[in-house]
C-alpha cells in the first residue's frame, strides 16, 4: 500500500512539474511545432477500463483545441495495459494552454495514483 501511494506522489509531482510548465526553456522558439511523446501505464488491470475513460475524454477534448495538431494514443501490443500518447503541437504557448485547460487537469486528476507516466517533449530536428 505504501507503494502505491508512493508512486501516486510520484506522478502527480511529475505531471505538475512537467505538464504544467515547469520544464520549460529557451531552448524552443516562440513559435516552434513541437512533439510528446508520453506513456502512461496502468497499474492495475482492474483499473484499465476507469484509465481508457479518462484517455478518451481528454483525447476528443484535446483534438479541438487551436493549438493542437494531432493527439493520437496508441496501445502497446505486447502490454495492453500500455499507452502511448503522440502529441503534436503547433507551439510551446499551445502547450501551456492545453495543460491548463479543464479537461487536462480532469484528466491528471482521473489517472492520479492509477498509472504512471513517463514523457518527453521533442522538437524536430531533420
Amino acid at each position: 500500500m505504501k507503494n502505491i501511494f508512493m508512486k501516486g506522489v510520484i506522478v502527480s509531482i511529475f505531471c505538475s512539474l512537467f505538464l504544467f510548465g515547469a520544464f520549460t526553456d529557451n531552448q524552443v522558439g516562440k513559435d516552434e511545432k513541437l512533439t510528446i511523446v508520453a506513456t502512461v501505464t496502468v497499474a492495475k488491470p482492474e483499473l484499465k477500463d476507469e484509465v481508457l475513460k479518462a484517455i478518451q475524454a481528454v483525447v476528443d477534448a484535446t483534438r479541438k483545441e487551436t493549438g493542437c495538431i494531432s493527439y493520437n494514443v496508441f496501445e502497446d501490443v505486447t502490454n495492453p495495459l500500455k499507452f502511448v500518447f503522440i502529441e503534436n503541437w503547433k507551439s510551446q504557448a499551445a502547450i501551456d494552454s492545453h495543460n491548463n485547460s479543464p479537461h487536462f487537469k480532469a484528466f491528471v486528476k482521473a489517472i492520479d495514483g492509477k498509472t504512471t507516466l513517463e514523457a518527453t517533449r521533442l522538437k524536430q530536428k531533420f
